[in-house]
């Protein structure tokens, strides 16, 4: 991996880090408990709990995500930045631009799903 592709990486990682962090905040708002004397009829209260369990899901995934890409940005001056966890190859730069926290090439990857 070249120096600019990895200040490049980098720059991704820490943008995709500040939206997450934005995200979480958002989410935070509609995971409020909903109040069982609110003025809500039983279908709508049902639905807010329901409504509350998928955003609760979708925090928890976008705070793993974001501590999977501050692991990677901790690592962004080792040489296994980019490299295969399996295989010890580099992995596209490409495909790290789409995902940067993923740790295996996609012919490990596909190997390790069969």
């Amino acid at each position: 991996m070249t120096d600019k592709e990895r200040k490049e990486l980098v720059d991704i990682i820490k943008k995709e880090m500040v939206k997450l962090q934005r995200k979480i905040e958002e989410l935070k708002e509609f995971t409020q408990p909903v109040e069982p004397d609110s003025a809500i009829g039983r279908i709508s209260r049902m639905d807010a709990i329901n409504n509350k369990s998928i955003y609760d899901a979708s925090i928890q995934n976008s705070r793993n995500r974001l501590a999977q890409l501050e692991n990677i940005l901790k690592m962004k001056n080792d040489d296994s930045f980019g490299v295969c966890i399996k295989c010890h190859n580099d992995i596209p730069t490409e495909r790290l631009k789409i995902r940067p926290e993923i740790r295996l090439c996609a012919g490990c990857l596909e190997h390790a799903r069969r």
